[in-house]
């Protein structure tokens, strides 16, 4: 099983650590942690980050401006605020810059912090499902288009309520469209 990548960043090394510490004990998380802002900004480009765990108030930025960097560079990074002065100015700055999935009071419960992880690692997959799926509506779109543009018509299907209109001569078609090796031996 592939472990889910949480990376935390405070600039308080004391919090980082015990923030650290809590989520270690879930075996099913790879758990990084650093001071600053821009190895976590390095660490989301390299690699699939599930969740970020990020301190409110930091000195080179704020937690939620580092959250819409990463919202930008990985939108399916599911984002968790830590904050010591929850205020509704804190919460719409999070929620306007990074969409914010949880703020979590400082000092925080054990409990409520991994809790709020497993969820936001739960949503992460979600969103890498249904991202996956808009990849392969995507591609089938393409790919339709492509075979449109080499045999015309060939993606049209005539219907009549719920009957396939077939066309007379369908043989004949296929071999005006390229389509050599098709005839009506096929049909035996």
């Amino acid at each position: 099983m592939t472990k889910s990548l949480v990376i935390c960043v405070d600039d308080d090394e004391q919090l980082l650590a015990a923030v650290s510490r809590s989520l270690r004990r879930d075996p099913a998380l790879e758990v990084r942690s650093t001071t600053e802002p821009g190895q976590v900004i390095e660490w989301v480009v390299a690699e699939e980050v599930a969740v970020l765990v990020s301190d409110y108030e930091m000195p080179q930025m704020t937690g939620a401006q580092l959250a819409g960097k990463v919202k930008r560079l990985r939108p399916e990074t599911v984002r968790i605020l830590l904050t010591g002065m929850r205020t509704l100015e804190t919460a719409i700055d999070g929620i306007h810059q990074g969409e914010i999935f949880r703020f979590i009071n400082k000092p925080f419960d054990d409990r409520v912090l991994r809790a709020a992880v497993t969820d936001a690692i739960k949503r992460h997959d979600e969103m890498m499902a249904l991202s996956g799926d808009r990849q392969r509506r995507e591609r089938a779109a393409a790919l339709r288009a492509d075979l449109e543009a080499e045999f015309p018509g060939i993606t049209h299907v005539e219907r009549v309520g719920e009957t396939v209109v077939v066309t007379a001569d369908p043989w004949s078609e296929a071999l005006a469209l390229g389509l050599g090796g098709l005839d009506r031996k096929l049909e035996s």
